[in-house]
This record gives C-alpha cells, structure tokens and sequence, in this order.
C-alpha cells in the first residue's frame, strides 16, 4: 500500500509580483486566488515593508492599492495556506521575525510562554554556583544542565538528582509553597534538595511550577509564598533579597 503523503503547510504561492500586472490582470488573479486565506507581503524596492494575513487575499491586496500604504509597495507575494488554525500566529510570527516598517502592530502567540525569566533563574543558580565554587577553592565540577520539568511520579522524588534546583540552600527541606489562582488554593512542597514537588511532578524552578499551575507564564518568584520566620506568609522573592 503506498504511502499516504502529508500535506503541507502552504497549499500554492505568487511572489514578488508587479503591483503594475495586479492593476492589469486584476480578473486573472482574483479567479486563482478565489477566496482562499494566507498570508501576503509588501515590498518596496526589493524590501519588506508590510506583513498580513486576510481571509481573503484578493480583496485584502485590492484594498492596499488605497489605503495608507498605497504609495509605499511595488511589489507583492501571496502565500495560501492549507490549515488557517495557525493563520493569525504565522503573521505574528513573521512580524516578529522581520520587523516589517509598515506593520504598527507585532502582534501576540496564543499560548506561547516568554522565557526570559526563567533564563534569568537560570543565569542566577549558574552565577551562584560559580560563586560558591570560588569561595570554597573547588576546581573542576561538571557545569549543571537543567531541565526546568522533571515528569516523574512522587515515588521517585529525590531518587535521582538532575540540575541545581533554584532553592537549593534556600528554604529548608518540607517548606511548604502556598498559592490562591483563581478562588483555588495550591499547596507544594520543597524537597531535601531543593526542588518544588507539586501535583505529582518535580520543578527545578519556581517560575516552571508557577506555569504548570496558571497554564501561561508567571514569575515564580512573585506567584509563591512561604512561611518566613515570623510566621507570615511572604513572596519567595523575599529570599533574594536576604
């Protein structure tokens, strides 16, 4: 039996197409375009200008040949796509990849998560260690490799250690993690080695653990409260600032 191909992404494409042959064979282009969606760019003199998407690309394109950006393209390209679920998050992506002069807006990613802070974390348990290693004079330890989640049953916590936990020597073992997100209270636990044990899962990070509560991204940091010696319920970020 022969192998079914996959389809791809882009179903057909025009590109670097006079505006000039768009004026002249308007009819041509609208019957094999039809009313399909894609993506289409501007350019101007050979170089980007503007980046969009349109249910209908015929009519989007037309419309260009008016509106504000009308005297700033000479040419265009249109791509049609197969699938349009992702549509409006391809244009986003190429917006944020080129940086088009004409588009105002960069537009977001539905679920994607900004990773600067737990790079940060990252950065911060790296520089920590460093330090450490300095002061005691120890010469030659392996550099940590990290993953932020470590999918493991609660049997296996602490059986095997993978990375440097942030709050290692921070907090001491079976400090309680508290949390109210959305009317719901969350609870977790942080191991003798300095990793967050939540929901059956283990997190080297608080920020990582943070996101498997909210499903988006959150400084864990500020998201966290542990009980401090005063007995108050505080932000982890209180640690930093010891």
């Amino acid at each position: 039996m022969a192998k079914k191909k996959r389809r791809g992404l882009i179903r057909g494409n025009l590109e670097r197409i006079s505006r000039k042959v768009f004026d002249l064979y308007h009819d041509e282009i609208t019957e094999l375009v039809g009313k399909q969606h894609g993506v289409y760019a501007l350019y101007k003199k050979e170089r980007l200008y503007y980046v969009g998407l349109a249910t209908n690309l015929k009519s989007r394109v037309k419309h260009h040949l008016q509106d504000r950006h009308a005297k700033k393209w000479d040419t265009f390209s249109l791509y049609l796509i197969h699938n349009v679920a992702y549509l409006r998050e391809l244009e986003s992506l190429l917006v944020h990849i080129t940086e088009p002069k004409g588009n105002i807006h960069r537009g977001r990613f539905t679920r994607s998560i900004d990773l600067i802070n737990t790079l940060k974390e990252m950065m911060e348990v790296r520089d920590r260690h460093q330090r450490e290693d300095i002061l005691s004079g120890s010469r030659g330890k392996q550099k940590p490799k990290y993953k932020t989640v470590h999918k493991k049953s609660t049997k296996n916590i602490g059986e095997r250690k993978r990375g440097i936990p942030i709050l290692k020597g921070m907090l001491f073992p079976n400090t309680i993690l508290k949390v109210k997100f959305k009317g719901k209270e969350y609870s977790a636990e942080v191991d003798q080695d300095g990793r967050i044990e939540f929901d059956g899962k283990v997190f080297n990070s608080p920020s990582m653990a943070a996101i498997h509560v909210t499903g988006g991204q959150k400084d864990g940091w500020h998201f966290w409260k542990y009980q401090n010696a005063s007995g108050e319920w505080v932000k982890l970020d209180e640690l930093r600032k010891k």
